[in-house]
């Protein structure tokens, strides 16, 4: 594997590259990874940033107002809101702190390294990125270093590609869904549907592994119902006869959302897996649902996502 700097759309970039695979990382841009490219099917994994450059977002901005692309961090909430934290309010931002705030950036034994101290809540945040093959491989480790108790909710906010022939590769075991935006298709939020299809309010059959197609001009978002056991996932791409597998530990991440526009939200075509530490979204949410997590003094936590391009054939 090589890292070296480079620019990428204007931007301060590390580039990590194998003969098979390389990945983009933005320092400043909240560590986003940019680009995971698989070289031997000439074949871009992450929805791309559909403008020439990126906006200067601040801390505290909206997501949405900004390029929502590539993967990014979600955390320590995904929806805006104000959590009490040792009895005073304090503002949780729109996709939380991170995917706004500039890293610095080492190099240590082939890996980049990323930290930031938190100005909202007194944590440090490390994530490291390293290449194998055809393997992206990313460690994470958030500690308090304030003398104060936070709740949080980790989503792993990656975005995909969107092909109206794709398919979603739900973790084993998964037997109900459960809406979570209003949807045309999928009706009322909190909505139950067994898993993989199920008819829905329309009369219509929904098959949760496949897209909207295109001319839908909808959004949605869906979650697995109950606790998540198998930490394998990813998506299936017949004209690339590519699979992208994502590797996670449940212990860490018991929860999964999906995302998926088809050209709903903002003209984007995109969709995401997210894994949650949380359920589902928020920290109000995670409260009801009594699922909501606590990063106490001096604590951490440490945990390690993969993803893979692997070949298929003859799909």
């Amino acid at each position: 594997m090589t890292i070296t700097s480079i620019s990428w759309k204007g931007e301060q970039a590390v580039l990590l590259s194998t003969d098979t695979a390389s990945a983009v990382i933005l320092p400043k841009r909240g560590g986003k990874v940019a680009s995971f490219f698989y070289k031997k099917k000439n074949f871009e994994f992450l929805f791309q940033n559909p403008k020439s450059g990126y906006s200067n977002a601040s801390i505290g901005d909206s997501f949405e107002a900004f390029e929502a692309c590539g993967f990014d961090d979600a955390f320590p909430t995904i929806i805006e809101e104000t959590v009490m934290i040792d009895g005073n309010p304090l503002h949780y931002p729109d996709h939380g702190e991170i995917w706004s705030a500039p890293f610095d950036l080492t190099i240590h034994e082939e890996k980049a390294v990323l930290n930031y101290q938190s100005r909202l809540l007194g944590y440090t945040y490390q994530k490291q990125f390293q290449l194998s093959d055809q393997t992206l491989y990313g460690f994470w480790q958030i500690e308090n270093r304030s003398d104060i108790a936070f709740p949080y909710l980790w989503a792993f906010h990656c975005l995909s590609v969107y092909r109206k022939n794709m398919r979603i590769l739900f973790p084993k075991g998964t037997e109900k869904i459960m809406n979570g935006l209003q949807s045309q298709r999928l009706g009322n939020p909190g909505m139950i549907y067994s898993f993989p299809e199920e008819d829905t309010p329309l009369g219509v059959r929904y098959d949760f592994t496949r897209v909207p197609q295109p001319d839908n001009d909808t959004f949605e978002k869906y979650f697995v119902w109950g606790n998540v056991r198998d930490g394998r996932i990813g998506y299936r791409f017949p004209d690339e006869q590519t699979t992208v597998q994502i590797q996670y530990d449940t212990q860490i991440f018991p929860y999964l959302g999906f995302w998926v526009t088809a050209g709903g939200f903002r003209g984007d075509y995109n969709c995401a897996l997210e894994p949650m530490t949380s359920f589902y979204d928020s920290i109000a949410n995670s409260e009801k649902s009594a699922t909501v997590r606590f990063l106490n003094p001096g604590e951490s936590v440490n945990f390690e996502i993969s993803i893979t391009f692997l070949d298929i054939e003859n799909d």
